[in-house]
């Protein structure tokens, strides 16, 4: 098996951003007011508008570009943090096994791993609450999980910005 050259792959990518701004559009509206709630409540990042961009694709093709993913696993590789680092290798070792078995794809085990490198121990209530989310809003088979850990991310960064469960006083 060849290779693919890094040109083709970011032409594959934006072939596959085109093509989801033309197939729904609905869905911008959503995503976009996640983002506009984000800076109000003052916990915007490029994270967050990363993961809108991969929000909007994800929902419309069922597919995660690799350059946005690329870029929040690089983010989080910038912060180095070794506990971080060893988190992301663990997840990505259990959620391979949901990916053999096309529970997951694996986009969704790239993005998980990115924004473990970011979060930390924090991607857990991101996976809790994204699971959650998805439990209530979708009944069918395939579902575009980069979609719902996106709004993840968002009630995580609301939710510790208000509340940190961990602290009594």
């Amino acid at each position: 098996m060849k290779m693919k050259k890094i040109h083709l792959l970011i032409k594959e990518d934006f072939d596959l951003i085109r093509k989801a701004f033309m197939k729904n559009k609905k869905i911008m509206l959503p995503i976009f007011s996640g983002v506009i709630f984000a800076i109000i409540m003052g916990k915007v990042d490029i994270i967050i508008i990363l993961l809108a961009c991969i929000a909007f694709v994800d929902f419309n093709t069922l597919y995660i570009p690799d350059i946005f993913n690329y870029l929040i696993i690089l983010i989080g590789l910038m912060k180095f943090n070794s506990y971080f680092i060893l988190l992301g290798i663990f997840l990505i070792s259990f959620l391979f096994y949901y990916a053999r078995r096309d529970a997951l794809g694996y986009g969704d085990i790239k993005l998980i791993f990115g924004l473990s490198l970011n979060y930390g121990f924090n991607v857990f209530f991101i996976i809790i609450f994204s699971v959650l989310i998805s439990y209530l809003f979708e009944k069918k088979g395939k579902i575009a999980f980069g979609y719902y850990l996106f709004w993840g991310t968002i009630i995580e960064k609301i939710w510790f910005f208000n509340f940190n469960p961990f602290t009594f006083f």
